[in-house]
């Protein structure tokens, strides 16, 4: 079965190490809110911005998920410190849609995919399934947040620390213009793949649709 999806908008986002403006302060104004905010968290809701889209289902992926969170339980049991309440609540993979959803009140479905590699993939894939069910825009959008101490020493797929991708699709009848061909690419974690290639392909093309293999 294939469901035809069309691209209503696209955005990406990435750096070396620590992605400059995510415009957090202009998203979140309330402060104490935008203190818990982790970077994955801060990506999502710029790149939903970005697509101009606040209410909805949402399809959310990370291949692996809240790292810095992570890093920091980690460094505390070693160190045999007092554990972050902040730092526990957000190293959940499901933390940036849960930011989204509280910011802006948004009461529609939210899911998590976490596939390694075919994060993005599968998150297309679960993205087509909620057009059909909802009959309404769906937000699929996948963040990759690496940027912890000595990452260097084990990181040799990436060349962006901080990486985003987002696309806003929507149920069409049309027939597809995109034809996706497996691209790699370089920099890039491989979990975003299938999403940057629908980007960067919808790009060029006036409303452009891709069918979605189930």
């Amino acid at each position: 079965m294939k469901v035809s999806l069309e691209i209503i908008a696209s955005e990406v986002t990435c750096a070396d190490q620590k992605i400059d403006d995510l415009r957090e302060k202009e998203i979140v104004p309330k402060m104490m809110l935008r203190r818990r905010l982790t970077r994955a968290s801060k990506i999502m809701l710029y790149l939903a911005e970005s697509c101009r889209f606040k209410q909805g289902a949402v399809v959310y992926g990370s291949a692996y998920g809240e790292l810095p969170a992570i890093a920091e339980i980690l460094s505390a049991i070693y160190s045999h410190d007092a554990i972050s309440p902040t730092a526990f609540q957000n190293s959940v993979y499901n933390t940036p849609a849960s930011y989204f959803s509280i910011l802006h009140q948004n009461h529609e479905e939210i899911l998590t995919v976490s596939s390694g590699d075919q994060t993005s993939q599968d998150v297309l894939k679960t993205a087509a399934l909620q057009a059909l069910y909802h009959q309404t825009d769906v937000l699929a959008l996948c963040t990759e947040t690496i940027n912890i101490d000595n990452i260097n020493e084990v990181n040799s797929c990436s060349q962006y620390l901080e990486s985003g991708v987002a696309c806003r699709l929507r149920l069409s009848d049309k027939e597809p213009t995109i034809f996706p061909e497996g691209k790699i690419y370089n920099g890039f974690m491989p979990s975003l793949n299938s999403m940057l290639e629908l980007h960067e392909k919808s790009q060029s093309i006036a409303n452009p649709v891709v069918a979605i293999s189930l």
